[in-house]
């Protein structure tokens, strides 16, 4: 038995039942959170439409997910439409059995395609498309064309535009820039590829939080609809009055009064109407009416003013001030356990050690330190400081225990997070339970109360509309509390104290009455408790609505403490250590010696939240200390880039891993262990996609994919920009500076077939396409010098100079003669200002084909050339033979 299936089967029905909805489905959707939502509320007692049957965990449906289909492999995007300011038309086709590196000058509209695939993709840093902001006429949304192939199958099309949802064979693809390499340098970055055991868990714990959304909003609905002032007044002392006073929202489930018992309180007959007849008769008038009535009206207007004025202290200014301090602590300790998160210090020879006056003491003596400048808040001790008590310089093992100390403060700071969410979250349940009426609630609590005289309705209706305002203003601090604008003082609440006063004067005045003699004791007592019950009669259907109401808004409360995700998460975090953190840590040891960064002392965390997992490569140091701030900007991109391959071998996960310049800030040694890193992915079987303005890097990746044996199938593809616009794509194509003598031959023959017959020898078209033709020839000629003349031996955009290309090399008069004139007429005609006496007329194609032939016998020559030295020059390797008798 796994451990999964330990688990649940100590867990209720519905958990099992999520469980397997989580490993079957892979994603939370939407219709798995309402099905969990019904299940937890059957479990507590929330009727529903039929029975909800919870389906059985089992290991099996793991494993279902475990043998998932080939991977998607991600062969084109394009066309796209509304995306920057990208021409239309234009598809970027990716190698499938190999590497596709596109390259793309700044300004060219590169970044445009990368930030396509980002969208794509399943990217720690979410963007959305944009379209081409400059044009002041408002486009739709964007859109991007894309396909993508399974196995043996044909390549599926998808037309996809922003704000729907992605389709399922882009979810194994991970993208790596500048943004989403910065997470894994500032922050904890969540394991995006599980093992199904983990990744079930994680999406139960998405699942859970999306039904305790929907249980909350249920309980929050029955709040608005049964929480508010109850509508009729009576007596608390009577049956009736003190069953129908529990009906709150503060009172629990349990003592929650039961139907049965208000239909009791409420039970009314003939008998007991002319019982109430007789008892009013003997009443009806005097003193006691008057007393009667009075303290009916007082304790109806002291029953609203309770609750409205026991709301005023945990919504006034000081309550306003310790939401702020609360939200400001919480902000603190996510800086401080994020800059960090260190582990406990060990074992002390002072017991107290780690109570909270030693901490007090310590961060004290701490920031004096800082203050002194003995040592900076953020540095960590060292041998020869000046100890920040007795002043004495510190030794090795002194220093150790105050870095020690450090670190032991710094765990505290990490656990002070929950401890300040946990916090706030309080702070809202006591906001939530709050009972404060809506302006109609007020006035129909208090309908008797404004019928008396015009004082009393105008007292009332002013408390009414306070009683409003500060339900309005309770909603204003829990939006704060969750993230929202900050909140302003308590509006007026003077006319909810006028209203107390009255009441409570009411209640004198019948004091005063009742005192004056003539009231009968018992027979006020019999009439109150006859007219509540009558009164209840008249109403009880509502009240075991509002009752019933009641009772489901604790379900729902209880249904959302059952959805905690921490359990999960516990589970999770177990499950984790055994699948994931073994493997995780040691590829990322093996990625930070394969980049080159292994001489940084870096430790490995990880932890569980909601379900989810997360890990980061901090420095270990004793002190405190940010990776940002000690790490070179090399040294950090190194960093995100080997956790990111890492990262993305998790689950032999083998989705398509796209990156757009991932050498930034990089200096060539380590820029050749990239290319070397992800050429070795992509000949592991790997879709690997390389956007890159930078020239050398691409040199690299193509040279690494030559280098390796068996070669990496490698695809170049190039994006421009023109006249025709941005982002032109050019598949199987390379930029002009990179391609080789014969490559470039053939593109000076497409331009010569290009030349229209019909151009005027004088023209500005022929001068135009005579200019750049001339131009290519001219930097086609250097090339040449380069590549063949001087054999390679050295190359731009190379490290190596090939001293065994030298043989090869034979360099006469007449070669530079030939190269000196070719060189000089390609110059004169690619641009170059002439002097007014020495304007060339712009040569016609049969010129420029002339040319262009002339280059190509020299190369064909000179080939010759060479070989021959190679061959002579072969006797000059080996020793002579020695002569014999």
């Amino acid at each position: 038995m796994g451990k999964l299936q330990e688990w649940v089967a100590g867990q209720e029905a519905w958990i099992a039942d999520a469980l397997h909805r989580a490993a079957i489905a892979g994603v939370a959707t939407a219709e798995d959170a309402d099905a969990i939502a019904i299940r937890v509320q059957a479990a507590n007692g929330i009727a529903s439409a039929g029975e909800p049957e919870c389906m059985v965990f089992e290991e099996g449906c793991v494993a279902a997910v475990r043998k998932a289909v080939e991977t998607p492999l991600l062969c084109s995007i394009g066309p796209l439409a509304h995306v920057d300011r990208l021409a239309t038309g234009q598809e970027l086709k990716f190698a499938l059995d190999g590497l596709t590196i596109v390259f793309g000058e700044n300004g060219s509209g590169k970044s445009g395609y990368a930030r396509a695939a980002r969208r794509l993709c399943t990217s720690r840093v979410p963007i959305v498309l944009q379209g081409n902001v400059f044009d002041f006429v408002t486009s739709g949304p964007a859109e991007v064309t894309f396909s993508t192939k399974t196995g043996d199958a044909e390549p599926v099309s998808h037309n996809w535009a922003e704000g729907s949802e992605l389709p399922d064979a882009c979810v194994q693809m991970t993208f790596l820039d500048t943004a989403n390499a910065r997470l894994y340098v500032e922050d904890k970055a969540e394991i995006l590829f599980l093992p199904p055991e983990v990744r079930c868990l994680t999406v139960m714990g998405q699942l859970y939080g999306l039904a305790a959304e929907r249980c909350q909003t249920a309980a929050d609905r029955l709040n608005v609809t049964h929480g508010g002032a109850i509508p009729v007044q009576l007596a608390p002392s009577t049956v009736a009055g003190a069953l129908v006073g529990l009906l709150t929202t503060s009172t629990t489930l349990a003592k929650l009064p039961t139907a049965d018992q208000l239909r009791a309180a409420a039970s009314w007959d003939d008998a007991a109407a002319v019982q109430l007849s007789e008892v009013r008769r003997q009443l009806v008038s005097g003193p006691a009416a008057q007393a009667r009535t009075l303290r009916r009206l007082g304790h109806a207007v002291k029953a609203v003013t309770d609750r409205l004025v026991a709301t005023i202290v945990p919504l006034g200014r000081p309550a306003i001030v310790r939401d702020a301090d609360l939200l400001q602590s919480l902000g603190q300790a996510r800086i401080a356990a994020d800059a960090f998160a260190a582990e406990q210090a060990g074992r002390f020879p002072i017991a107290a050690t780690g109570s909270e006056t030693w901490q007090t003491l310590f961060q004290f003596a701490r920031r004096f330190a800082a203050e002194a400048n003995i040592v900076p808040d953020d540095g960590a001790f060292a041998v020869g400081d000046p100890c920040m008590l007795c002043q004495r310089p510190l030794d090795e093992a002194a220093s150790e225990r105050m870095n020690a100390f450090d670190a032991f403060i710094a765990g505290e700071a990490a656990a002070a997070v929950e401890v300040a969410k946990k916090a706030v979250a309080a702070r809202v349940t006591e906001l939530r339970g709050l009972e404060i009426d809506t302006e109609e609630q007020v006035r129909q609590a208090l309908a008797e109360f404004r019928d008396h005289d015009d004082e009393s309705r105008i007292t009332a209706d002013a408390a009414a509309i306070a009683s409003q305002a500060l339900l309005q203003h309770r909603n204003r601090l829990l939006e704060h509390l969750g993230g929202g604008a900050p909140v302003d003082a308590l509006p007026v609440i003077a006319p909810i104290f006028a209203l107390q006063s009255a009441g409570e004067s009411m209640i004198e005045r019948a004091d005063a009455l009742e005192k004056g003699g003539g009231v009968d004791d018992a027979s006020v007592a019999l009439e109150l408790e006859l007219r509540d019950r009558e009164t209840l009669a008249g109403c009880v259907d509502h009240l075991i609505a509002r009752r019933d109401g009641l009772a489901d808004r604790q379900r729902y409360l209880s249904c959302v403490s059952a959805l905690n995700t921490r359990p999960v998460s516990k589970l999770a975090s177990a499950l984790r250590g055994e699948l994931v953190t073994p493997e995780l840590s040691a590829r990322i040891k093996r990625e930070i010696a394969s980049l080159g960064i292994e001489h940084v002392p870096l430790r490995f965390t990880e932890q569980s939240a909601s379900g989810k997992s997360f890990f980061e490569v901090a420095l270990d140091s004793g002190g405190r200390a940010k990776k940002s701030s000690v790490l070179s900007e090399g040294e950090q991109r190194a960093l995100a880039i080997a956790c990111f391959l890492a990262d993305a071998h998790v689950s032999e996960s083998k989705g398509a891993i796209i990156v757009d310049d991932p050498v930034t800030s990089l200096d060539h040694q380590r820029m050749r262990r990239v290319a070397n890193r992800f050429v070795a992915e992509a000949a592991g079987g790997r879709q690997v996609i390389i956007f890159t303005h930078n020239l050398l890097f691409y040199q690299e990746v193509l040279r690494a994919c030559a280098d390796r044996y068996p070669q990496v199938p490698a695809l170049p593809c190039l994006i421009q920009q023109s006249e025709q616009g941005f982002g032109l794509v050019s598949v199987d194509d390379q930029p002009w500076i990179a391609k080789k003598v014969k490559e470039r031959e053939r593109a000076l023959d497409a331009q010569l077939k290009a030349v229209p017959d019909n151009l005027a020898p004088d023209s500005d078209e022929l001068r135009k396409i005579a200019k750049q033709f001339y131009t290519d020839l001219r930097e086609t000629w250097e090339r040449a010098v380069e590549e063949i003349v001087l054999g390679g031996v050295v190359e731009r955009f190379g490290t190596d100079v090939k001293t065994q290309s030298l043989k090869m090399v034979d360099v006469d008069d007449e070669d530079y003669r030939v190269i000196y004139f070719a060189m000089k007429r390609a110059s004169e005609r690619s641009g170059h200002d002439q002097a007014a006496g020495k304007q060339i007329d712009a040569p016609g194609r049969a010129q420029m084909e002339t040319d262009l032939m002339e280059l190509r016998g020299f190369i064909a020559a000179h080939r010759k050339k060479t070989l021959a030295a190679g061959e002579r020059r072969k006797d000059l390797e080996r020793a002579p033979k020695a002569s014999v008798a």
